[in-house]
């Protein structure tokens, strides 16, 4: 996604970060997003294909959720399902990615 969109955000909540991968953790999980409600959205780095690796949301008070879809579908279902736990679909009519890239 970072490819595609650059560093940014999602909806001006949904902060995609640049470099996960200074990011590992040592429960194996790689941050790759986060919200300003503090929820880090990671994949849990099982196996040598990161194309296989499932999103996990290590919530605030520190709770992990695991979801069995990688982050593309995972973005994709928060911003379209409203009764997606993480969802944005219920606050937001229209979606918009704000970049942080300069123009130039």
């Amino acid at each position: 996604m970072v490819e595609t969109f650059g560093e940014g955000a999602f909806d001006g909540f949904l902060n995609l970060i640049q470099e996960p991968w200074t990011h590992l953790r040592q429960d194996g999980l790689l941050i790759w997003a986060g919200t300003e409600h503090e929820d880090l959205y990671c994949w849990r780095a099982d196996g040598d294909d990161p194309d296989r690796w499932p999103v996990v949301v290590q919530s605030f008070d520190g709770e992990d959720v695991p979801f069995g879809c990688q982050a593309a579908e995972f973005v994709c279902r928060i911003l379209v399902d409203p009764h997606h736990p993480f969802t944005m679909a219920r606050y937001f009519d229209t979606h918009w990615f704000m970049t942080y890239r300069e123009s130039g």
